[in-house]
């Protein structure tokens, strides 16, 4: 099993309520493996998650410690680890899109599933 975290443009994202934000969500795409598909934000972001989390796909994937696959998109990026580091990616990357002035989106919580800076 997996688990899943989503970063994104904050700017990009409707502010509405939660059901406007998915509905949005839905629609966006993750179309490549490279960061620099994302805003100046969200590559700081990674940059920052990456230390932690390393790639197991893309140009900065580690053959020896990569655990994360990263899909990026003009204004997502999806987060995909084994489930058993669930909570410690969730606590993370919310904690680094506050320092980096990116939206966070859980999809596998209840509580505290969106978060804007």
């Amino acid at each position: 099993m997996s688990y899943e975290i989503v970063i994104f443009d904050a700017e990009a994202a409707p502010t509405d309520d939660d059901d406007a934000f998915v509905e949005w969500y839905t629609r966006q795409t993750t179309v490549s493996d490279d960061p620099d598909a994302g805003t100046v934000a969200m590559r700081n972001w990674y940059s920052d998650f990456s230390s932690d989390f390393p790639a197991a796909n893309g140009p900065y994937a580690d053959a020896h410690d990569g655990n994360t696959c990263y899909e990026f998109g003009p204004t997502i990026t999806r987060a995909t680890v084994p489930v058993e580091l669930g909570k410690w990616v969730a606590d993370s990357a919310r904690s680094l899109a506050g320092k980096d002035s990116v939206g966070f989106f859980n999809p596998n919580a209840d509580e505290l599933r969106l978060f804007f800076p």
